[in-house]
């Protein structure tokens, strides 16, 4: 089954913020709070780590409880709408704190924003996974999901150029506050069209058993799920290291200025966001997983590429970002579609087994969001506390030893390329071919109701 572009249009709208909050807590807030607003490194990279730590069992529960939610309204669209509201208010804690903002101030503000994003993120992909059950249209669904995530990344990078440029005086401060009213005036626009506009599709089973902890045994003890969580893993610790580390590197290795490093992660979201229906068209020739890692040995090794261009040269520079940016955007919406289909594998077990009939839609890909949490707290969690061993000054314009330096390139290349080719390895054995889900699909069918 196709679905219509406008529902796609609609459903994948609450992107535009959610990314556009995403790229600035990963790559701007962290060095933001560490230098202009005078935090630590150490309380940084605590602060930013442990919220999502604290926040990562929430999202089973949460799953759990969409999987049980029946109402007047759709099962994901009340979440929806609720963690849109709880959403705009971490974003303005967060985006507006003003300098000596205690610590405490931030760990609570993470904690709202990230229970909010929680609450759309995963009502959205669950949402997505019931609008077609087709192996090939799935990876169209979740396309057009990643390049408006992508497209909401690239508007957000905007946002400081500009402010610079027509807001007299403009400095860091007015940059961030500027990102962040951008995606509290996205967010009520965006989620209402969605929960007006778009169907969810039908439920497989009736709710109302509650939230049970034996259903997370039973999805933890598939190991197809396993393999799918720990690829996740990687593929979000890989990026987000480069992301945690990217204004550092660029301004302090590199001698760019904040605003040229902002222009080249143009580049690579631009090539992201172009490049995304070629690795769709590449997932349904060679198999999702073929193409997934694919794309994440390549975000590995492009690294190479982006540390071999000399400093002050804006052009090779811009050329090496965006051959980076180019499976940028994959890994994510393959996986998910992936999880998609080991949806309907997981079903047609428990049926042919005779066992209890679960929907368990909301707690897979809460636990997948749970990885990719997890994935993006680790790199801000252990690579600034090492910067501050190492005696990294983060403060705009500081002086930085020559063993400073090279210890930032070190972590900005070593690790990535590394994780990169585990995932690979780990994501190349997926079993659910295109083939093999159409098997389940038949199989599915021809079950009695």
């Amino acid at each position: 089954m196709r679905v219509r572009s406008s529902h796609l249009w609609a459903w994948c709208g609450p992107c535009l913020p959610v990314a556009a909050m995403g790229l600035p807590l990963v790559v701007y807030l962290p060095p933001y709070y560490a230098g202009t607003l005078g935090l630590p490194l150490a309380t940084v990279g605590f602060l930013f780590a442990v919220v999502r730590l604290i926040d990562i069992p929430i999202d089973p529960l949460l799953g759990g409880l969409m999987d049980n939610t029946r109402s007047r309204f759709g099962q994901f669209r009340p979440w929806m709408v609720a963690g849109g509201a709880i959403l705009m208010l971490g974003v303005w804690l967060l985006f507006m704190a003003s300098p000596g903002v205690p610590a405490w101030r931030v760990f609570g503000s993470l904690l709202i924003l990230y229970f909010g994003y929680s609450c759309v993120f995963l009502a959205q992909t669950a949402w997505g996974s019931r609008l077609s059950s087709d192996y090939g249209e799935r990876a169209r669904i979740f396309g057009w999901w990643t390049a408006m995530n992508v497209a909401g990344i690239l508007l957000v990078l905007l946002i400081p150029p500009i402010a610079t440029r027509f807001i007299a005086g403009a400095t860091v401060t007015t940059g961030v506050q500027a990102m962040g009213w951008f995606v509290i005036a996205l967010i009520p626009l965006t989620v209402l069209l969605a929960a007006a506009h778009v169907p969810e599709g039908e439920a497989t089973i009736e709710g109302g058993h509650g939230v049970r902890l034996k259903d997370l045994r039973i999805v933890l003890a598939d190991s197809r799920m396993l393999r799918l969580l720990l690829a996740d893993l990687l593929m979000s610790v890989v990026p987000g290291i480069t992301g945690a580390l990217f204004l550092f590197y660029f301004v302090a290795a590199k001698g760019t200025s904040a605003t040229v490093a902002s222009t080249l992660l143009l580049f690579y979201f631009v090539a992201g966001l172009a490049a995304a229906p070629l690795w769709v068209r590449a997932a349904k020739r060679f198999g999702k997983h073929r193409a997934a890692a694919a794309a994440v040995l390549m975000i590995g090794l492009a690294q190479l590429g982006v540390i071999a261009v000399p400093a002050g040269d804006f052009a090779l520079a811009a050329i090496a970002m965006a051959i980076a940016g180019i499976p940028v955007a994959a890994p994510n919406f393959l996986l998910r579609a992936m999880l998609a289909d080991l949806n309907d594998a997981q079903a047609l077990d428990r049926r042919e087994k005779g066992g209890a009939a679960l929907d368990t839609t909301g707690l897979n890909f809460a636990l997948l969001t749970a990885t990719a949490k997890l994935g993006y707290a680790i790199p801000v969690g252990l690579t600034y506390p090492i910067l501050g061993l190492i005696g990294f000054n983060a403060a705009p314009g500081a002086a930085n030893t020559d063993a400073a330096i090279n210890g930032l390139v070190a972590l900005f290349i070593g690790p990535p390329l590394a994780l990169a080719l585990l995932a690979a390895v780990i994501t190349w054995g997926w079993p659910i071919t295109a083939e093999a889900h159409a098997l389940v699909r038949q199989r599915l069918a021809a079950l009695p109701a």
